[in-house]
Parts: C-alpha cells; sequence; structure tokens
C-alpha cells in the first residue's frame, strides 16, 4: 500500500519528534511532529518512549545527526525496548544548508541499521531492525525522495516486538562487545552500507562477575542516602554518567538505563519520570531538555547530585550549578537534611528540580 511519507510514518510510530530545517520540514509538517528544542534532546524523548514501551521517530536534517550523536552511540550498547528510528534528511547540493554530508556513515560510527529509502517498506524495516537488534535505525533520503510514495507493507515481521536492555552485570567493555557482536547479522541483512571498524580487543572482563568486583560509592560519600531511600522506596531513576550511574550497579537495582552525558532528564521525562544527575551532566547537556520540559510544563523529577566536581574525571571544578537553573526554582538541600530529600522524592507529580549539595570525601 502506497503513502506519502509523512502518512508513512503515521503508520508505524506512536510518538513523532523534530528539529525543523531543509529538507525535512514538508515531512515534520505532515506528521504534525512535536519540535524539540535540539536534536539531542529529541531523541532522549523517543528513547524515554522507547522504555515505555512507544515507538518513536525522530526528524532530523543531516547536520542534526552531529547533535544527537552522543545518545545515539550510547543507545546502542544500552538497548532499548519498542522500536526508535531517526528519518534524516540529507541535503547533498546545500540548497538550504552550511554544509554537506551523508548521514549513512553514521551507521558504522554507532553500529547501527541503515535503512535504504528504496526498501520496499523503509520505515516498517527501520522499526523492524530497531526491534531486532535493540539499537536506533536511520533511515536516510534526499529531497527528491519525498516526491515518491512510501509503502507499507503488512509483513508479518514488521509487527511490534520488545528489544532488550544491556545486562546490567555486563561491564562497558562488555556492553561493546555485546553490541558488536550483531554486526554479522546486520551486514548480512544489508543494514551496513560501509564496514565497521573492528572492535579492539585488549583481555578486558566483559562482565562484573567475571572481573569480581564492582565499583561503588566511595567511603563517606555524602549522597549515599540518596541512593539508599531511591532503592528503599522502589523509585526508578534513568542515571546519567557520573556517579549516579552508580543506582544501576549492586546492591543498587534503581536504575535502569543510561544514554551517555547530559542524557536523564530527557530520557527520564518519558519514561520512569525520575532523573539522577550530577551538577556537571546537567550544565554539560542537559539542561537543554531541562528548558525544553519547563517551557511545556511536563512533569519530571531532577535530583542532582552537587558536588561542585567532575567526581569520577579527577575532581576539577564545576560552576555552581543554581547559577543556571533559576527558571526552574530548583529546590536546595543539604546532603544531610534526610527528612527533607525523602519527603521530595514523589515520581511524577509535577516539574521539580532537587539540588542536594554534599562534598566529595578526599580519597
Amino acid at each position: 500500500m502506497n503513502f506519502s511519507p509523512g502518512k508513512a510514518v503515521l503508520e508505524y510510530a506512536d510518538t513523532i519528534y523534530a528539529v525543523p530545517g531543509y529538507p525535512v520540514n514538508t515531512l515534520i509538517e505532515e506528521t504534525r511532529a512535536e519540535l524539540v528544542i535540539n536534536e539531542k534532546v529529541a531523541l532522549e524523548y523517543a528513547l524515554g518512549d522507547s522504555l515505555s514501551g512507544k515507538r518513536s521517530c525522530v526528524i532530523v536534517k543531516h547536520v542534526g545527526m552531529n547533535v544527537l550523536a552522543d545518545p545515539l552511540v550510547h543507545a546502542t550498547s544500552q538497548g532499548l525496548r519498542a522500536g526508535v528510528v531517526i528519518i534524516a534528511g540529507d541535503d547533498p547540493n546545500a540548497f538550504g544548508s552550511q554544509t554537506v554530508q551523508d548521514s549513512r556513515l553514521y551507521g558504522p560510527i554507532a553500529v547501527c541499521p541503515v535503512i535504504d529509502v528504496n526498501n520496499p517498506d523503509p520505515v516498517g524495516e527501520a522499526f523492524y531492525a530497531s526491534e531486532r537488534f535493540s539499537r536506533v535505525s536511520i533511515v536516510r533520503f534526499v529531497p527528491d525522495d519525498l516526491k515518491k510514495p512510501w509503502k507499507r507493507v503488512p509483513e508479518p515481521y514488521y509487527e511490534r516486538r520488545s528489544g532488550q536492555l544491556a545486562d546490567q552485570d555486563l561491564t562497558m567493555y562488555g556492553r561493546a562487545v555485546s553490541a558488536y557482536s550483531a554486526i554479522p547479522d546486520m551486514t548480512k541483512a544489508g543494514y551496513l552500507p560501509f564496514p565497521v571498524p573492528p572492535l579492539i580487543r585488549d583481555g578486558s572482563h566483559v562482565s562484573r562477575s567475571e572481573r569480581g568486583s564492582s565499583r561503588t560509592l566511595c567511603p563517606g560519600c555524602p549522597f549515599r542516602f540518596v541512593f539508599d531511600i531511591l532503592q528503599e522506596k522502589g523509585i526508578r531513576v534513568i542515571s546519567d554518567t557520573g556517579c549516579s550511574l552508580l543506582a544501576m550497579i549492586s546492591p543498587y537495582t534503581c536504575g535502569i538505563a543510561n544514554y551517555g552525558m547530559g542524557s536523564s532528564v530527557g530520557v527520564a521525562a518519558h519514561a520512569t519520570g525520575v532523573a539522577l544527575t550530577g551538577d556537571y551532566a546537567l550544565i554539560h547537556s542537559g539542561v537543554q531538555a531541562l528548558i525544553d520540559l519547563h517551557a511545556k510544563g511536563r512533569p519530571v523529577l531532577v535530583i542532582v547530585l552537587q558536588n561542585r566536581c567532575m567526581g569520577t574525571t579527577g575532581r576539577q571544578p564545576v560552576p555552581d550549578i543554581c547559577t543556571y537553573l533559576g527558571f526552574a526554582d530548583p529546590i536546595v538541600c543539604d546532603a544531610c537534611e534526610h527528612e527533607k530529600i525523602s519527603g521530595m522524592m514523589i515520581p511524577g507529580e509535577n516539574f521539580r528540580v532537587l539540588i542536594i549539595q554534599g562534598e566529595c570525601p578526599e580519597k
């Protein structure tokens, strides 16, 4: 069955996010996609929907692929549930752009499926591949492709299925090994238009149980109570890069996923409703999602561990996050105010930023 490109997207996607630009504007208008502050945040929203069981599509032009590259690559190692598809419009003649690039090159970078728009059913195939391999798929088109009808082929294998999140026992290296194991099947299916560089194997352990150790909170960590109360209350959070990742590592199981630096706010808003992040991750690239969510009046609880340093990378100083968050009217607590903190941890109630201040112990 033939469809216009926009109707083909609407046939499969439960949610659609976009950032305007040439040549994707007509596709955005036809799908009535939600406009988002930038492409990275759009993909974070889509990944949050995926964790909630919703198929999601992100529509961007080629330069927007550069903005969303970090969560795209992280999604390959983290995995997902419902399918996520990026539809990338390239502008090879720079008619409405300042640069020329080929979005298919992100296939080998992110080790993710790239679907040719001339496929019998490109959007259906992309969602199928995303759920089969538990990573984001890319459909790339050029302006002339929007003049052609796109199809929906009622193939049984296009029906919804669930992808998988990475085994939390895997080390970071182990996640990469697991993600790269899909390359032969993806290549056979024609999903990788360019070769993927080989994974460097240095003898690292692929699982924590194999290694016999896991990183944990430092002795005297002022934020231990935060992790303990999240665990005790059964509050599920999206972790960020940094110490908040420890919510995903034994003895804690309250953290369910991480999609890269500054990703927790956007993903959490469409998944668990609770983000656990550090002050640097939020300043780095999480604040854009916070701005977008605040402007749209969307509920999310953002728990910020403010230690004023990059605790996992060498204790480099971080500016005071409070200086940047006046618009969000944050609630500021000292890490020792356990009763106050516990009372503020109410998921999904409204838009709330809870900043918990503490000083990391000297190692």
